[in-house]
């Protein structure tokens, strides 16, 4: 004789509600599992494809260069941090624009990827020679800006600027950027700029040594301009009756005189 017990609404419930837990908990086990098969597939994927020959830089050959005038495309590629062969996808654009500006007289550099072909375009502006500089007994040049590059970093055969530059200290120049375009500016030929000693800017001009005084943008202007007034000084004055112009009160320049030689002649009569 079999005897059942009713089972009560609240306790199907429960049944029911442990069977669906179990279930869901099955299925959250199966979705993790397929998710962490997916994953696996596509990293092994993606590394296969990255190690594809068609998706790797083999050789400088793959890299274009633009914007270079100065510099050679070897010179540059020779700069790159990369090494070959290297996939496509490792390649960090920011970081090789970085380090070829540290690396090389060049600045604003973009980098740009393309990934079949694999292939790097690069763009660079270069950092133009305005003026020769030498720092810590090295060679070297200055652009407008005031950065300073040595100058076995450009080809040997690059044509050296007309103007040369004496930095105080080895160090730049305060406010070059403006002094270099009003000298560059000037209607009197400037060959030489002389900042060593800042109370006394002194310029190597076509009428001689000049003389400005403490560097002022707004006075040094007006000092340029009585300077192209004074263009008449050497064909009134004998050459060289002079050692140099200062002009650092612009309304009343002084020409310093060279002593004349003493008459020996006069000196055994007495």
């Amino acid at each position: 004789m079999t005897v059942e017990f009713p089972i009560s609404t609240g306790e199907a419930d429960y049944v029911a509600r442990r069977k669906q837990l179990r279930k869901q908990r099955r299925l959250r086990i199966f979705q993790r599992i397929w998710q962490l098969t997916f994953i696996t597939g596509l990293t092994g994927s993606m590394l296969w494809v990255a190690m594809l020959p068609d998706w790797q830089l083999r050789s400088s050959n793959q890299i274009e260069i633009e914007g270079n005038n100065l510099l050679s495309k070897e010179t540059i590629k020779k700069a790159l941090p990369i090494q070959y062969p290297q996939s496509i996808f490792k390649i960090q654009p920011q970081e090789i624009a970085t380090q070829l500006e540290a690396s090389a007289p060049v600045y604003k550099v973009a980098v740009s990827r393309t990934i079949f072909p694999s292939k790097l375009t690069i763009q660079v502006q270069e950092r133009l020679p305005i003026a020769n500089s030498t720092r810590n007994g090295q060679s070297g040049f200055l652009d407008a800006e005031g950065i300073w590059m040595p100058s076995k970093a450009y080809p040997a055969n690059i044509t050296k600027p007309s103007l040369a530059v004496l930095e105080p200290n080895n160090r730049a120049i305060g406010q070059w950027s403006t002094l270099y375009r009003q000298v560059s500016q000037s209607q009197v030929k400037i060959s030489q700029v002389d900042a060593r000693d800042e109370s006394n800017l002194i310029l190597t001009t076509e009428l001689g040594l000049v003389y400005f005084g403490t560097y002022k943008p707004t006075v040094f202007a007006t000092q340029l301009e009585t300077l192209d007034r004074l263009r008449t000084l050497p064909e009134k004055l004998k050459s060289k009756s002079y050692k140099y112009i200062d002009i650092s009160q612009p309304t009343a320049p002084i020409l310093e005189m060279n002593t004349p030689p003493k008459d020996k002649s006069s000196e055994t009569k007495s």
